[in-house]
């Protein structure tokens, strides 16, 4: 179990790895690699679903395909242009070095770039049980070659995700930073269907969403412009503890959703199914924001470090039922407000999924909810090594209540060891 710690650990550092893209245009405190693996592993699903691709490997590719920004910190092929020492006076006189190279030199770079990420890779895996090592390798190369329909796909979805990020923060700068991106799209697809999302985009980008002609198309537009918003929501459980530059709700939803797919690799789970459900779970805080067991008795005692240290349930059974009765009523809304911008049998697809995750009434909905807790827990201790004033005990007691599966079990004990031997 030791090296399950030791990989998730090092994956969750792309939760606040800042992508270099945006960085180098001028972008203040940017989105993570993890906001932005999260919108693609979505749009990986919404579009996916309407085509004749294998889903569950889609989800995947889509999953894996940015691991290797836990160790190499550069972005693209010309990134490497400006391994100099005077980068920032290069950045400054040449802008347009840190978006594209000499054509006689973009083969010889991108190679270069393949050889050392596999290297990344390679370390990041090493330790994982052979299935699992094996999977992750090959599906990250799969994307980086698009050897096959999926991860052809994938790279196109990848390209938009991008541009609507890029649209998201054209205010922030004074240059365009759309007209790259559209061009790199055209060059990856030569899909009808994702060309013309992509023609729609690009109208709701110049003109606003009234002269988008297709509804549908307009409609995942907002959807899409709307989960972009919890890249920016904080989670409320390390506010409240004084955690400086937390992560995300969007970071945390991807770790989830990737944490439940390896964690089943060797079970007899609907795999496509978790993904879904955990990267969706909280979905709900673009309305009505992110909230912990705790806020019902913020609101009414002052000593707040105390409430939120203890676990908020105990001699509260009745109480917290009715909690979490009203709470799950608030998420639905929430969900059905979101959901509404997609096809409908989309809707139901996804409303039913998190329903399993939310109640737990399916082996798989249970399955990522133990997943979710541990995740949560995961990152409690390393917020606790880094700042001793955070502490983890109310997560722990919250882990311990949910998980039975034996072999989530055994992981939570090994975490025990790992860091409470190391007398944290």
């Amino acid at each position: 179990m030791e090296e399950f710690i030791k990989f998730f650990v090092e994956v969750g550092r792309l939760k606040t790895i800042q992508r270099r893209g945006w960085l180098l245009r001028g972008i203040n405190n940017p989105e993570s690699v993890a906001d932005h693996a999260f919108r693609v592993l979505i749009l990986a699903w919404v579009f996916g679903k309407e085509r004749n691709l294998n889903i569950k490997r889609l989800l995947k590719l889509a999953l894996v395909h940015s691991l290797s920004a836990v160790y190499i910190d550069y972005i693209s092929p010309y990134d490497k242009l400006l391994e100099l020492k005077n980068r920032k006076e290069i950045i400054k006189r040449y802008p347009a070095l840190a978006l594209r190279a000499p054509i006689d030199q973009k083969g010889k770079i991108a190679k270069q770039r393949l050889e050392e990420e596999k290297k990344a890779m390679e370390k990041l895996t090493r330790n994982l049980p052979e299935p699992i090592n094996h999977e992750i390798n090959y599906l990250w190369l799969e994307f980086q070659q698009r050897s096959s329909r999926e991860a052809k796909f994938l790279r196109a979805l990848d390209k938009i995700e991008n541009l609507i990020q890029a649209f998201e923060y054209k205010d922030k700068v004074k240059e365009d930073i759309l007209t790259p991106f559209l061009v790199q799209i055209k060059e990856f697809t030569y899909d009808k269907q994702l060309l013309k999302f992509v023609e729609s985009l690009q109208i709701y980008i110049k003109s606003g969403k009234g002269d988008v002609k297709t509804k549908k198309d307009r409609n995942i537009i907002e959807f899409l412009l709307e989960i972009g918003k919890l890249k920016e929501i904080k989670r409320k459980g390390w506010v409240l503890r004084g955690v400086k530059d937390p992560e995300s709700v969007a970071s945390h939803s991807f770790l989830v959703a990737f944490a439940s797919w390896i964690f089943s690799v060797s079970r007899r789970l609907d795999q496509e199914a978790m993904i879904v459900m955990s990267g969706i779970h909280n979905l709900f805080t673009v309305d009505i924001g992110d909230h912990t067991p705790h806020d019902v008795f913020l609101e009414k005692l002052k000593d707040i470090d105390r409430v939120i240290e203890t676990f908020p349930w105990i001699g509260l059974k009745q109480e917290k039922e009715v909690i979490m009765k009203e709470a799950l009523q608030k998420e639905s809304s929430a969900m059905e407000k979101l959901f509404k911008y997609l096809p409908h049998y989309q809707r139901h697809e996804l409303k039913y999924l998190w329903l399993e995750f939310r109640t737990g009434t399916s082996k798989e909905g249970r399955y990522a909810r133990q997943v979710d807790r541990i995740e949560t827990v995961l990152q409690a201790m390393e917020y606790h090594k880094k700042d001793k004033s955070v502490s983890p005990t109310s997560f722990w007691l919250g882990l311990k209540e949910l998980v039975d599966d034996p072999f989530l079990l055994r992981f939570v004990e090994a975490l025990d060891r790992h860091y409470y031997s190391t007398k944290l």
